[in-house]
């Protein structure tokens, strides 16, 4: 079960949404989270779930910490009933809030010190201390909107990310073209902001995009050109590539009740062009 709030207004440039879930492993005992660049600051409440390693190999995971999904699935394993609560970043939005560049903090954990000093370590004892989902977005919302006022010279370096992306829509030198900047200075500032290159964030961007037309029964050789792929095979490279399996076998979990909590009830994504754009 999954319930969703709204950050604060003057959040929603930085936060896509808090969120809770509760899994009973009787329903799920192992679920894929595809890569989206989005970072989450997750807590877990009750037990505490697996993380695959290598195959074969599993290594329960913190109990809170900053975790940024981009280059590879995470795969986890769910062995007792769990419950979460999580602050999902937008791509760009955890650098408000952190000193470290966010390429230092990609596909794997990062403890809530490191990732947002006392700003994080505050957050997990608090959230681990509420008592309910709405209480402790609540406490996000405090303790995040206070940090707006720090970090004062990271929102000037914000304000030049215009939501030129489109949603994955537009190219890299497209984007630098709209900030009139170069490619180079653009990519390099694109990266401390969201920790991969932009040419590959908008490959993630396309890649869901490109799900969700599958998802709503879209052949697929129409997909890949609304999508903007070459062609339907360089679709499906793409999807085996950033998934591990092929636009058919993913298609299949498409319907599944975790793939259906993590990204379809997702209306500010940030691959959907409606997303809020970050300040400017």
């Amino acid at each position: 079960m999954v319930q969703s709030f709204q950050p604060a207004p003057d959040l929603t440039p930085f936060i896509e949404c808090y969120w809770s879930w509760q899994i009973d492993p009787r329903d799920t005992e192992m679920d894929s989270i595809l890569p989206d660049a989005a970072p989450e600051f997750i807590v877990h409440l009750q037990a505490i779930p697996y993380r695959q390693t290598a195959p074969g190999e599993w290594q329960q995971q913190r109990r809170a910490f900053l975790y940024c999904a981009a280059r590879k699935a995470l795969q986890i394993s769910v062995r007792d009933p769990m419950e979460l609560f999580a602050i999902r970043f937008r791509p760009w939005g955890v650098r408000r809030f952190s000193r470290v560049s966010m390429a230092e903090m990609l596909d794997h954990a990062v403890s809530p010190g490191d990732a947002l000093g006392t700003l994080g370590e505050q957050l997990a004892g608090q959230l681990l201390a509420a008592r309910t989902a709405r209480e402790r977005a609540g406490i996000a919302d405090s303790l995040l909107t206070e940090a707006l006022g720090k970090n004062a010279g990271m929102e000037k370096r914000l304000k030049k990310l215009l939501d030129a992306s489109n949603g994955g829509r537009c190219t890299s030198s497209e984007m630098a073209r709209q900030l009139a900047v170069s490619d180079r200075s653009f990519s390099r500032l694109w990266k401390e902001l969201v920790g991969i290159q932009p040419r590959y964030f908008i490959q993630l961007m396309r890649f869901h995009q490109a799900l969700e037309l599958i998802d709503a029964g879209i052949p697929l050789k129409q997909v890949a050109a609304e999508c903007g792929f070459s062609d339907q095979a360089h679709m499906a490279r793409q999807i085996k590539t950033i998934s591990g399996l092929t636009p058919t076998a993913l298609g299949r979990r498409l319907g599944e009740p975790v793939y259906r909590d993590l990204y379809t009830e997702r209306p500010d994504a940030p691959w959907r062009p409606s997303s809020p754009h970050p300040p400017g």
